[in-house]
């Protein structure tokens, strides 16, 4: 018998929106990663700082539009993609909360932020679902693995490339697995997987993460320590 261990999965699909929706939603998360840029260095909610457009303080998006119309539709699909992936990958049929919360980013080339995203995760997190409401990418470089802004996943246990051919089409194991998004792109994965996102050749880009817990029973309840005096 032969028998995967520790496997990862990811999940790409497309979601057929209305442009309207998609503009909607892009124009919340532009305005939202505008309004989070770090301004004070020491605020201690930043994540990163000034020197690039990465660094932003730490805030939730659905907690300040939870009741707009485009976001709680995006919740819906988030729910639903996360539902489809835990029955592919693993066969469970979820119906219980989410805890989510959602960051946005913002690139433009016009303001040389199309580098690409550095290599990182999400351990805190159980999943991450990202949706893009907005991909303006040159044609000429829409197949350029290196100008794509392909999103790149990594395994965890840091194996390198093999040597001999896959034969397998039910197992990935070159040195990453990539996914080009477009406009309408929904990529679900879980938290801990190492990823990030080549250099983006085009106007502009949004993406919207969406760092999502299941709420089970058999979760750890944690308790929270003060200072000097413990509990």
């Amino acid at each position: 018998m032969l028998q995967a261990i520790y496997p990862n999965f990811i999940l790409h699909k497309h979601w057929e929106m209305p442009e309207t929706f998609n503009e909607g939603l892009a124009s919340i998360a532009m305005h939202e990663a505008a309004a989070h840029r770090i301004t004070q260095e020491d605020n201690p909610r930043n994540l990163g700082n000034r020197s690039n457009h990465f660094g932003h303080v730490r805030h939730n998006m659905l907690d300040e539009h939870k009741a707009d119309p485009h976001v709680l539709q995006l919740l819906e699909m988030v729910r639903a993609a996360l539902c489809e992936f835990l029955v592919s990958a693993y066969g469970y049929a979820f119906d219980g909360d989410i805890s989510a919360s959602a960051e946005t980013f913002y690139q433009r080339r016009d303001h040389g932020e199309n580098l690409g995203i550095f290599t990182h995760s999400h351990r805190k997190s159980d999943f991450v679902v990202t949706y893009y409401p907005l991909v303006e990418i040159d044609p000429d470089n829409a197949d350029d693995q290196l100008r794509s802004g392909a999103l790149r996943f990594y395994d965890p246990a840091g194996v390198g490339q093999r040597l001999w051919p896959n034969q397998n089409p039910r197992v990935h194991c070159g040195s990453w697995f990539q996914i080009v998004p477009r406009t309408g792109s929904m990529v679900v994965f879980e938290g801990h997987v190492p990823h990030d996102s080549s250099y983006f050749e085009g106007a502009r880009r949004v993406c919207i993460p969406v760092q999502c817990d299941l709420v089970l029973p058999n979760s750890q309840a944690k308790t929270r320590i003060g200072g000097a005096h413990g509990l």
